[in-house]
């Protein structure tokens, strides 16, 4: 769930494609708002999974939405997760240390949270044909109530 704390515009659209104007000439900006969700663990690195980046203009109706104070706007959906590492000796030793070791040997236990982050635009200069990004003061949102959540190791088949 994203609550909005002042009155803000939230994009909803999936593709840049819907917020670019149909004809090139046109100069535009638009706005990006990424989701994710964070897996904490007091004994390993953090591991943040990028879930959904929308996109929204205010220059083209039907992109964002806006949300006043207090109200929010719930996001579901799935997603699955591939547990992968770097190759030994990518990360510095004290780093590696604490990577989850994969494939698991032991049971891990997390605190999952969903995030949603935007503090970043683009704008677009037709004549010049150049893309600029601009800094916004971040926003952040928390998703809420965190998730205890247990992996355990696949079984041998």
């Amino acid at each position: 769930m994203l609550k909005a704390l002042g009155t803000t515009r939230v994009p909803i659209k999936a593709s840049l494609a819907e917020v670019e104007p149909q004809d090139p000439k046109m100069n535009h900006e638009w706005r990006q708002m990424s989701f994710s969700f964070e897996l904490r663990s007091p004994t390993h690195r953090l591991i943040r999974v990028g879930l959904l980046n929308l996109v929204g203009s205010k220059d083209v109706p039907g992109t964002d939405v806006e949300l006043k104070t207090g109200e929010w706007i719930e996001l579901r959906g799935k997603a699955r997760m591939e547990w992968s590492n770097p190759p030994a000796g990518v990360l510095p030793p004290k780093v590696e240390k604490s990577v989850i070791p994969y494939p698991l040997q032991q049971t891990q236990h997390f605190v999952a949270v969903a995030l949603g982050n935007r503090g970043e635009g683009y704008r677009f200069d037709a004549k010049k044909k150049l893309e600029t990004r601009v800094c916004y003061p971040g926003e952040h949102t928390h998703g809420g109530a965190t998730v205890d959540l247990t992996i355990h190791p696949k079984k041998a088949s």
